[in-house]
């Protein structure tokens, strides 16, 4: 069944029932335990994604920040297609990106500047492989991502998924299945053979030298951008991949469509799903595209234009906060096949099937399961400089967010691939881009935690937090109040009563820009007396973004 869902922002909630905090005399003290309507945030930090952190606002609204582009990266291997995985290991970035012949890997100390280094990998040299350069360390492998394996315990911390095009089978080692293989009976009228495929397990010592384990992972044609990564908030290892419905009555027939595995055990294969008896299957096991067999988790639907398909996953865990899974898939608004929406002459639109648009946007999860898009653009593409879009920004074309993060002090570093070109090949494409390559890595800039923020204007506003109990001494902000913006915090019982030194009278405001910003009051900024004790946060904004809060210790 279709999960996909979504969450308001500003939520009404009220903490229910008498609190565990006993005002008197000697003070507050903590309940134990406490209520369960009573959130334990302990010393994490909290991102205000949607309205988990918001019982009760007036004034505020919630807003997508997009990264800063930083330009394109120079890489001696050519990209070709997406970005697959940006990884850090013992001090060095490594990325992953398709390339002639397959993916290519580049490295870097710092994330801006790349190196394509020389390694031997299996398939014939480089010399031979038809423009096959020799930092292609997945040759003839197609739509899959490398993820680091923090559970390794046989010296392989690198971990890959990919198909294998029928030309690199034997490269890889003996009996696996192709990838895009024309071994299914045509069936429904159609005069071709189907075609199948499979996503097989690689591993590496080093994210250089790579091997495949020799048995199907996941037994599914899932063309585009497919990634698995170590869920530590579950405990276990997930995939998100391309499906393609093709069930009667699905709202998502014929659709691209993002859909989920989770598995235990890597080695335990292949990965689960849902047997469907009347599927046709290969003589390696395989099938074609997904249909029903695993769960949709992100997907277009009725608030989208027409013809609108998800294209890609990108679903990352987000390492510095608790419970915030972020997503950048992009949406493909297509012009249509066979009937094709049309310019009449102004621009390219109509002149090919399956042509269209991406724009990247930004989808968040508390679980990885139920996701909020947010239908404001993440990553736009660049400009044009004339109608039929054949000049302009390199990246004016599709754009498409690369799995993997980097972070660098105060800055979070995305990397995407770009074209200039839309949603065709061929000479198509090639008029299309004039005279510019045919596409790019490029790298963006996003503040630490910065994906959203609740803002106020110059009027003000002021939201409430559910009551929350938490360990530490300080509490601090990332929080941006530009040059006239200001913020108060007051801390009250779960009975909305201020407590006394942390009233709102009492608070000193914040007025700069930055990530972790001490919130103080006139007594000072030890909230030590109060750890434990359920308190809610009541915080006033004018001018401002507010991205996070955390209690820490000093």
């Amino acid at each position: 069944m279709h999960r996909f869902h979504r969450r308001r922002f500003l939520e009404t909630a009220t903490v229910g029932g008498a609190a565990a905090v006993l005002p008197a005399a000697t003070g507050l003290r903590a309940a134990d335990p406490p209520h369960p309507s009573v959130r334990d945030v302990g010393d994490r930090k909290q991102l205000f994604i949607d309205g988990r952190f918001i019982a009760t606002s007036t004034g505020v609204s919630r807003t997508v920040n997009p990264p800063v582009k930083a330009g394109p990266i120079r890489l001696s291997t050519p990209a070709t297609g997406y970005v697959n995985g940006v990884v850090e290991h013992e001090g060095r970035y490594l990325m992953y990106y398709r390339s002639e012949g397959g993916y290519a890997v580049a490295t870097s100390a710092d994330g801006s500047d790349w190196e394509c280094p020389e390694v031997t990998a299996p398939g014939p040299s480089p010399a031979a492989a038809s423009g096959r350069r020799p930092s292609v360390v997945f040759p003839g492998c197609e739509e899959g991502g490398v993820f680091l394996d923090p559970r390794d315990a046989d010296g392989f911390p690198f971990k890959a998924i990919f198909g294998i095009m029928p030309a690199a089978t034997a490269a890889w080692g003996p009996n696996l299945a192709a990838w895009a293989a024309p071994d299914l009976p045509p069936q429904d009228g159609q005069s071709k053979p189907g075609i199948s495929g499979g996503l097989y397990l690689f591993r590496s010592r080093d994210g250089l030298r790579w091997e495949c384990i020799p048995k199907v992972a996941v037994p599914f044609l899932c063309d585009t951008s497919n990634q698995a990564f170590y869920d530590s908030r579950l405990g276990r290892y997930v995939a998100y991949l391309r499906g393609f419905p093709e069930q009667a009555g699905s709202s998502h027939r014929h659709k691209r469509v993002a859909v989920r595995t989770e598995t235990a055990d890597l080695m335990a294969m292949p990965w689960p799903f849902r047997r469907n008896p009347g599927r046709l299957v290969s003589p390696d096991g395989c099938f074609g595209y997904p249909h029903d067999e695993m769960e949709i988790v992100l997907a277009a639907d009725a608030r989208d234009p027409v013809r609108t398909d998800l294209y890609n996953p990108c679903v990352h865990l987000y390492a510095h906060a608790e419970d915030v899974y972020v997503a950048f898939p992009s949406m493909f608004r297509c012009y249509g096949y066979g009937q094709r929406e049309s310019s009449h002459g102004r621009d390219f639109r109509g002149d090919a099937d399956g042509d269209g648009l991406f724009e990247v946007q930004l989808a968040v999860s508390r679980d990885g399961i139920h996701f909020d898009r947010i239908r404001t653009p993440y990553l736009k593409p660049g400009l044009t400089r004339d109608a039929r879009g054949t000049t302009g920004d390199l990246d004016r074309g599709l754009v498409t967010m690369g799995v993997g993060m980097i972070h660098r002090g105060d800055e979070i570093h995305q990397y995407y691939h770009a074209t200039p070109s839309t949603h065709v090949v061929g000479s198509v494409a090639a008029a299309q881009r004039g005279a510019d390559p045919a596409g790019a890595v490029f790298r963006a800039v996003q503040r630490l935690d910065g994906f959203v923020s609740v803002d106020a204007g110059a009027d003000g506003g002021e939201l409430l937090t559910p009551a929350v109990v938490f360990s530490g001494e300080r509490l601090v902000l990332n929080a941006d109040c530009g040059g006239s913006g200001e913020i108060r915090v007051e801390l009250q019982d779960v009975h909305g009563q201020s407590i006394p030194g942390h009233a709102l009278a009492d608070a000193v405001s914040i007025d700069r820009n930055g990530t972790a910003q001490e919130v103080w009051w006139r007594q000072g900024p030890d909230l030590s007396p109060l750890a434990g004790v359920p308190v809610r946060l009541r915080i006033t904004l004018r001018s401002s973004k507010l991205y996070a809060f955390q209690f820490v210790s000093r």
